[in-house]
């Protein structure tokens, strides 16, 4: 197990490009393994989860892979016994869960880490419910796929956005569609949108009404774009807007579109602005004016539909003057760790007071005027906890120590060597 090493920040380069959107490069990998038309995808996030990702599809799809580029398209044969490594992606593991109850053929789909212990169970029952042929044992799932007729669905909308998605890329596989209703309260519900902007980039259909959403089934899928470039990440932005704004530094991050963003992780932006940091949109680029963010507000906010910001939010909330709140989070007890609680050690490293009801969803943190630092951090190989600490630590008094640090690359393998040009001291032990 690797450690880092933070040891202050000394301000470098002054314009950095944004990490491409992790939730846009798996949906587009996966409605494009589904597509009859050929697609290239550019700008892709090289995390571990786009490469389980690429596993999971390989067995139906034809994949090229180029040092700047995907290229996808459904395969002509199929193979029909498939046993696919997951690795930790929930997304990978939950949306093949349902893809492949559509496709001929029997799948094995193993979890790896945290990923064996994170709930599964209403969606293989709402699979069940269409008469999917689904079972669990420990941690591996078996599908045993067929062509489905498909039908009515009520699944939880409180634990993941993911179980709704694997139901609406099933569903135009099926023979009469699914109808989903998403019992509330609905957790992520951004995300579902994202699912279905891209659904519909790939010619698939679907009527939204209040909480149910139907998919009619017997469905192509066919790309309206033979080449897509993957937008840029809000959530893990938010981690440079953090350092600009609390170093004092201006800072352009490119490469980020307000029409193509995730609404919920866009909301950061907004948190943001509402706390006192000040932030110019140009084209697509943000631009961050530390230089001119002087002292930060607290805030309460509802972070339901916006769980991937909770941890960058949480690091401006503990330099605010007063108590700031953050609500709707329970589902976070559900991530790669228990992030609540994760969260919590991080805050309480740099010096700040943290209380945290996970029945109710709450998150409370009281502003220091300074990061203290002079502690170790033990992530547990959270990707979005290592880069909180890391960017907190970047900001404390004294040195942060990061345990295990190498879970970043499930979503950003290059966030060290970002850092390292805008000035953050990093040492590898």
């Amino acid at each position: 197990m690797g450690k880092l090493i933070i040891n202050g920040f000394n301000p470098g380069e002054k314009t950095i490009n944004a990490p491409p959107s992790k939730a846009f490069t798996l949906r587009y990998l996966l409605a494009s393994a589904l597509s009859r038309t050929r697609v290239t995808l550019r700008g892709l996030n090289w995390g571990d989860d786009t490469w389980s990702m690429i596993r999971g599809i390989k067995p139906i799809s034809e994949v090229e892979i180029g040092s700047k580029y995907v290229r996808v398209r459904r395969g002509i044969e199929l193979d029909r016994f498939r046993v696919i490594d997951v690795g930790e992606s929930g997304f990978t593991f939950r949306a093949l869960t349902g893809v492949y109850s559509g496709i001929e053929g029997t799948t094995f789909l193993i979890p790896r880490g945290s990923l064996t212990n994170r709930p599964m169970d209403d969606l293989i029952n709402a699979l069940r419910s269409i008469n999917a042929r689904v079972d669990r044992l420990g941690p591996v799932v078996r599908v045993v796929g067929s062509r489905l007729v498909g039908g009515y669905v009520a699944i939880s909308g409180s634990v993941s956005s993911q179980y709704v998605s694997s139901l609406l890329y099933l569903a135009p596989l099926t023979e009469g569609g699914i109808e989903i209703y998403v019992k509330p309260p609905i957790k992520s519900r951004p995300y579902i949108n994202a699912t279905l902007l891209v659904l519909r980039e790939f010619g698939v259909r679907a009527e939204v009404e209040g909480d149910t959403i139907y998919v009619p089934g017997s469905q192509e899928y066919r790309a309206t774009n033979e080449e897509v470039v993957i937008p840029g990440d809000y959530a893990l932005s938010a981690f440079y807007i953090v350092l600009a704004a609390l170093a004092g530094i201006d800072l352009e991050i490119t490469g980020l579109y307000r029409d193509r963003a995730v609404e919920g992780e866009y909301a950061f932006v907004n948190c943001a602005r509402d706390m006192g940091v000040e932030i110019e949109e140009r084209g697509g680029s943000l631009i961050v004016r530390g230089s001119l963010t002087r002292e930060l507000r607290p805030i309460t906010v509802d972070l339901s539909d916006s769980p991937d910001i909770a941890m960058p939010l949480a690091l401006l909330m503990a330099r605010s003057r007063g108590r700031s709140r953050m609500t709707g989070v329970e589902h976070l007890a559900y991530k790669e760790s228990n992030r609540l609680r994760t969260m919590a050690e991080v805050l309480r490293c740099l010096g700040a007071s943290v209380t945290v009801d996970e029945a109710g969803g709450v998150m409370e943190i009281e502003g220091v005027n300074e990061f203290a630092g002079g502690c170790e951090v033990d992530p547990q190989g959270d990707h979005r906890i290592i880069a909180m600490g890391v960017i907190g630590g970047s900001l404390a008094r004294k040195p942060v120590v990061i345990m295990g640090w190498e879970g970043i690359t499930k979503s950003w393998p290059t966030f060290t060597w970002e850092l390292e040009r805008l000035g953050v001291r990093i040492s590898y032990a």
